[in-house]
């Protein structure tokens, strides 16, 4: 490039990249830049081929044609260690923490500030550790083991530790999936901060609300292809951007309900887990979607948890259309008719080493048995119905369940409780890492459950998707339910001030 200066080129170029795995392209000749500086959000559906890209940025993968430039110089990434030696640091939606350490032994993990006799520095390294948590504005103790720590302040720890090693290119792969609406405003502080400085962001997000906000530009991919550069996200509308992810307008996010309420189908007395829910009550009928909104950490997964049988309840009582329930496990609420989706799909909802096929029927054995033996023709048959109507995508449904992408392994877990012919359904961050075309159709199969006559309760950290699809909205705050609200009186502010402790005074915040 004679008469240019590197200053003047994009810290990153990708020329003309594929990948491909047993013989399907996960990526087909792509090629973009970005420049320094910005945050470059990259969007795409599951299995567009975004996490294939990242991985091949930080030497997981390969590319088998094409090449990546940093500054202007062709690299060849050998693995994970190289990357970091050019200065590209990943924050990967799912922690790499290795729980039995604390927390500052996991951010200084093969980096430990030694002493002179060459043994660990622990009191430096902890007060390091304190720096660069006190820059993004949060505080974990440094000597706490990780396994103790919330999903949220693992993600945060995850964070801290990518910063800490000097990047000049961080990759963020959904890194607010499991941060709450404070955390998430310390973070996008840090990132724009980091931004002046001349910090290059690439981020992966499939929440359009955080792209308009954190973005400066960005790039779609799809079904592996390049599609479009977005230099200004400012410009654009989420519309627009929807349209070059999906192919097709989006008309509605959220499609409209024509669901019938009806009587009360499960009732929830003053339910209690020691330390965690303090004597919670709710009600929901049948064809309603019940929302459960507030802080992480406020209580709302562990009550999910403790009507399921999966925590320990100290007191309270379940009913079923007026009759008590006897639920001590999951085993029980199956039996009971009640399905939990959970939160973190690949250490609690799928068995990632299984098939697509054993997943779906997991949970639901009666249903492929014939007289008494199970029917495999007919589990295949039923499986390869539930991947046509949910859109699964897998060519063989033997294929182990690890192999796919997030959302379609959250589209598994939705075909193997769906299989279980519940009444009631609770869905605990069902579209988190989800497209966005992906989560209209859970949206769609949500409005099914509740057409049905279903009973349907969803736990969500985006505000919008609980304004967007429940009837009423139970609003917790250190594991108590401190108000309902019905659709039509919510909005976010409304939400956000009984999340965070507000008393009964909303006409003062409405105004």
């Amino acid at each position: 490039m004679e008469g240019s200066n590197t200053a003047d080129m994009p810290i990153i170029e990708f020329c003309n990249i594929t990948k491909a795995f047993s013989g399907v392209k996960a990526l087909d000749d792509v090629s973009f830049s970005i420049e320094k500086g910005h945050v470059h959000c990259l969007m795409g559906e599951n299995g567009a081929g975004k996490s294939t890209l990242i991985k091949i940025l930080t030497g997981v993968y390969q590319a088998d044609e094409g090449e990546i430039k940093i500054k202007g110089e062709t690299v060849k990434i050998r693995d994970i260690y190289h990357s970091r030696k050019l200065h590209i640091g990943t924050v990967f939606q799912e922690n790499s923490l290795l729980p039995h350490l604390s927390v500052a032994e996991n951010i200084f993990l093969t980096r430990e500030p030694k002493t002179k006799t060459g043994l660990i520095n622990y009191k430096e390294m902890y007060e390091k550790s304190l720096e660069w948590e006190k820059k993004l504005g949060v505080s974990i103790d440094p000597k706490e083991k990780v396994r103790n720590l919330s999903v949220a302040e693992q993600q945060i720890v995850e964070i801290v530790k990518v910063l800490s090693q000097d990047p000049e290119i961080i990759i963020l792969d959904e890194p607010t999936s499991s941060l709450s609406d404070n955390e998430i405003e310390n973070l996008f502080e840090i990132i724009k901060r980091l931004q002046d400085n001349g910090m290059t962001f690439i981020y992966v997000s499939h929440r359009m609300e955080e792209i308009k906000e954190i973005g400066t530009s960005g790039t779609v991919l799809r079904d592996g292809k390049f599609i479009v550069t977005i230099n200004d996200i400012k410009k654009i509308s989420i519309e627009e951007i929807i349209t070059y992810i999906v192919g097709r307008p989006l008309n509605q996010i959220y499609p409209p309900r024509h669901a019938e309420i009806g009587n009360v189908l499960l009732e929830v007395k003053n339910l209690s887990v020691p330390g965690l829910v303090h004597h919670v009550s709710f009600q929901v009928r049948r064809g309603e979607v019940l929302g459960f909104s507030g802080l992480v950490g406020a209580g709302r997964t562990e009550t999910a948890k403790a009507v399921f049988g999966d925590l320990k309840k100290s007191e309270g009582t379940i009913f079923k259309e007026g009759d008590k329930l006897s639920i001590k496990s999951p085993k029980d609420a199956i039996r009971c008719g009640i399905s939990l989706l959970t939160e973190n799909r690949k250490e609690e909802g799928l068995f990632l080493e299984k098939s697509v096929s054993w997943n779906v029927v997991s949970a639901s054995l009666d249903t492929i048995k014939s007289h008494g033996f199970l029917n495999f023709r007919k589990e295949r048959n039923l499986v390869k119905d539930y991947v046509k109507a949910l859109g699964i995508k897998v060519a063989n449904v033997e294929r182990p369940v690890k192999y796919l992408s997030g959302g379609n392994q959250q589209k598994v877990v939705f075909a193997k409780w769906l299989n279980a012919g519940s009444q009631i359904y609770i869905f605990d961050e069902p579209t988190r890492g989800i497209d966005v075309g992906a989560k209209s159709e859970i949206y769609g199969i949500i409005n099914q459950l509740a057409e049905q006559g279903k009973a349907v309760i969803v736990i969500s950290s985006e505000l919008p998707e609980i304004l967007g699809i429940c009837d009423r909205i139970a609003i917790f705050h250190e594991g108590k339910l401190v108000k309902e609200l019905d659709r039509q009186d919510a909005d976010q502010e409304k939400i956000m001030y009984y999340a965070i402790g507000g008393r009964d005074k909303v006409e003062n915040i409405s105004e």
